[in-house]
């Protein structure tokens, strides 16, 4: 096969592409297309919830290679923090059931059954989508009977959790209780410590059919996170590889938080084929304490220039979000349509600045250079607030047996205001009343070969300052985004598919200038393919994998100055990731292997380009065995992360550098009763 890297700019959709494998998508028909749209979007048969936590299994239960997390593991190309090179919930483009969601903390494992990473064909039919794709999460309920699943999981130096689920349905007619909660006492690759606990509630109501009620809340928190170093390199050479388990942070140096999360669903029938889909949310955190720990002018040799805590004093981040749509379906020219009258909106608080920088003055990589707690004078927080509402209409039909659309539009009305705590610093309210819009077209050419393209203009946040800024934690104002994308699939038969995809993505880029102030310093452009591929030949055997080809660049003044390269930090141009799960006798052995392989390509570190970091492969390999102890189902499932020990640098968007996992082993156990 052969592979031929886009074009900038011009020939991005002249490519060629990576023939995979995949199953049927369950929105195209094998023949024609489907003649009936589904209300909503709800998940497909492999997405929907297992009856058991012990099933779970995040690469048998993937339909692609774009991204899926299932309890506490995570498999494919991109996650909820990266997708095509950019972070879909910093941007706002999370959803909850499929409606709209501000997320502010990540929602537990224990009360998420999954997410879905939504891009290319997989937003057919989907209502609303955003232009640099969408993170889909859902919702773990007590459909499936009574059980109580209790799990323990031990890791190599110091990382022990406990977890349970309980389900508890018909506890009376119509309704289910869910509950979910975990501790983790963990140890990172660096020996930081910390530990974690969550506990969550999901109560369901089916009073009738097609009608659904969900009210659920979670409750989390961080205590004694130890501040991780972040390393900053002077000139064009790496660090020197340190010794990995090794802590050189400072011991008092510990993070804090509490997280609450909530929110009520109601989806019910109003009338002939018109139905009411609604969601409120509420996510909230409360940073305690918060600690940066900043190695800046590291050399070669491991020597630091300067050594700087960043210490920021109690604040606030929460948001109340949600979202109230009616659909409606009818007949039009003997094709079932769907139209979908929506009302969006946030409100969103959040304190920051106040913090204290603390110099360390010199140190070295190699030396754990613990110092005395100081005492801090913080100042004052200043107020970030954005409000937000988006009245939509989309459609989305069928005009012939083989051709499908969906088209889509949103008045939005946005205002950002920041009060300043310094007296001498003026106050900020910006606003703006864009429209964001988007069409696709789906053709059947033939029974097994679908053509799909897609537009979309949008509006997202920024990301955040980050803490190496002078303006740390500040958040510039809404941002304006488009999309272009192109997929061929083609299905030779019901076990395989071939799949190519090209997309282009136009958004303001920020990042630091060479003042280390956090500001907008051009445009960014990730042209590129994407391939997935996934195929169960044969019973309990799955093959996933995906590959993407991209090539991120830069315009603009501080570019036309020579400020900064035409390729922005931390972004790879080949990101390709294969994963293989086989449970042995036709899926019926109590014994499954599994492994993944991801390939991480070379990376900027400085804003200029001329230092990189380079190609990375990491290798996973894990078992699970299934056996019953009594009256309980158990699972034993083995992992071991990075086998061949590689070792890497992670490089963030201002480019600090943290070293990759190394190897390790996790043990977790399962019990379901």
């Amino acid at each position: 096969m052969s592979i031929i890297h886009p074009t900038a700019r011009s020939g991005w959709l002249l490519c060629t592409g990576l023939l995979t494998l995949a199953l049927p998508s369950p929105a195209l028909g094998q023949d024609q297309f489907e003649d009936e749209l589904p209300i909503t979007s709800p998940p497909t048969a492999d997405e929907e919830e297992t009856t058991q936590t012990v099933a779970e299994n995040a690469i048998a239960q993937s339909n692609d290679a774009f991204g899926r997390q299932v309890g506490s593991e995570r498999t494919g190309l991109y996650s909820s923090r990266e997708v095509r090179g950019f972070n879909p919930v910093d941007a706002g483009n999370v959803r909850l059931e499929a409606l709209y969601y501000d997320q502010v903390t990540g929602l537990s494992p224990r009360l998420s059954s999954s997410s879905t990473i939504r891009v290319g064909i997989a937003t057919l039919g989907y209502a609303f989508p955003a232009p640099t794709g969408l993170v889909d999460y859902g919702l773990r309920k007590a459909s499936f009977g009574r059980s109580l699943t209790v799990d323990v999981s031990r890791r190599e130096r110091g990382h022990e959790g406990l977890g349970y689920d309980l389900r508890l349905s018909g506890i009376a007619p119509g309704l289910g209780l869910f509950s979910g909660g975990y501790y983790r006492a963990s140890q990172s690759d660096d020996s930081s410590r910390a530990h974690r606990a969550n506990v969550g509630f999901l109560l369901s109501y089916d009073p009738r059919p097609e009608t659904e009620v969900l009210a659920f809340a979670s409750v989390g928190g961080v205590r004694d996170d130890e501040a991780k170093p972040s390393i900053f390199v002077a000139g064009e050479a790496l660090p020197p590889e340190i010794e990995r388990f090794r802590f050189l942070g400072q011991d008092w140096a510990d993070n804090e938080s509490n997280t609450l999360d909530g929110g009520l669903i109601v989806r019910a029938p109003l009338g002939p084929n018109l139905r009411l889909e609604s969601g409120a949310f509420f996510s909230g955190k409360r940073d305690l304490s918060r600690f940066s720990d900043l190695m800046t002018g590291v050399t070669a040799d491991g020597t630091i220039a300067e050594r700087a805590i960043v210490a920021s004093p109690s604040s606030l981040d929460r948001s109340f979000s949600g979202e109230l749509r009616l659909v409606q379906q009818f007949s039009l020219l003997g094709h079932t349509q769907q139209l979908s009258a929506s009302l969006r909106g946030r409100d969103r608080l959040r304190t920051f600045g106040g913090s204290q920088r603390i110099s360390l003055g010199a140190g070295s990589l190699f030396v754990h250079d613990q110092r005395p707690e100081p005492t801090f004078a913080f100042r004052d927080t200043s107020r970030d607030k954005v409000r937000q509402l988006f009245a939509g209409l989309a459609w989305s039909g069928a005009l012939t047996r083989f051709l499908r659309f969906d088209l889509g539009a949103s008045a939005i009305d946005y205002t950002k205001t920041v009060d300043y705590a310094a007296a001498d610093t003026p106050d900020v309210a910006t606003g703006a009343r864009p429209i964001a819009w988007n069409g696709s077209l789906a053709l059947a050419l033939t029974g097994r070969l679908t053509l799909f393209g897609a537009l979309a203009r949008g509006m997202e946040e920024a990301d955040v300052a980050p803490d190496r800024a002078v303006n740390r934690a500040e958040a510039p104002a809404a941002i304006n985004t488009r999309q272009e994308e192109l997929v061929v699939r083609y299905d030779p038969d019901d076990a395989v598919t071939l799949l190519l995809g090209a997309f282009r993505i136009s958004k303001p880029y920020y990042n630091l200038d060479t003042a280390l102030r956090y500001r907008l310093l051009g445009t960014v452009v990730n042209e590129g393919l994407e391939f997935s591929a996934i195929a169960r030949p044969i019973a309990g055997m799955t093959l996933l994998g995906g590959a993407v080809l991209s090539d991120p660049s830069l315009s603009g003044e501080a570019v036309n100055e020579g400020l900064i390269g035409t390729r922005p930090v931390s972004q790879p141009k080949v990101r390709m990731t294969g994963n293989f799960d086989w449970r042995l006798d036709q899926g019926t052995s109590p014994f499954s292997f599994d492994f993944t392989l991801d390939h991480k390509g070379a990376r900027p570190v400085n804003a200029l380009g001329t230092l990189m970091v380079g190609a990375e492969t990491t290798l996973d390999l894990g078992m699970r065995y299934r056996f019953t102890l009594g009256d309980a189902e158990m699972v034993l499932r083995v992992r071991g992360e990075n086998v061949l020990n590689a070792y890497g640098w992670n490089v963030s968007s201002s480019g600090a550098l943290s070293y990759i996992s190394a190897r390790t082993v996790q043990f977790q156990l399962y019990a379901e009763f």
